[in-house]
């Protein structure tokens, strides 16, 4: 399984606003990571949607973690970023798998995948850093 940048960018930018423990702009977080801004923007809007960050605009303004999310797990980050139909037949409105009806991969990923984020779910957003 590989992560999506979005997800990726969002640990990322949890990680670094915990070990900062300030006000931080887009671009400290773009520069130190090397990535791009416009990226980290998208991600760092969804993030202070889901109440992660607290966002603070203009000049003065920035971006910093909302301490209250520290005990929130990492599977609630992930989950909220990825989207976990590792395969066609996970979704039923979309599925149309002539297999699905035999086919034992659904189980065998679907249980793989919920282990994946149990394992997640054991670890907090605060230890991270």
């Amino acid at each position: 399984m590989k992560l999506t940048l979005k997800t990726d960018y969002a640990l990322r930018v949890l990680i670094f606003l915990q070990r900062e423990e300030r006000k931080v702009t887009i671009a400290e977080i773009a520069d130190f990571y090397g990535i791009k801004k416009n990226h980290l923007s998208v991600v760092v809007n969804r993030l202070s949607e889901l109440g992660y960050v607290h966002t603070v605009p203009g000049p003065k303004g920035g971006i910093e973690f909302n301490p209250a999310m520290a005990n929130k797990s990492v599977a609630e980050v992930f989950t909220s970023f990825e989207d976990l139909d590792m395969v066609e037949c996970f979704n039923s409105e979309s599925n149309t798998c002539q297999l699905s009806l035999n086919c034992k991969l659904k189980g065998m990923l679907g249980r793989a995948t919920r282990a994946f984020v149990s394992e997640l779910k054991g670890h907090k957003i605060k230890d991270l850093v």
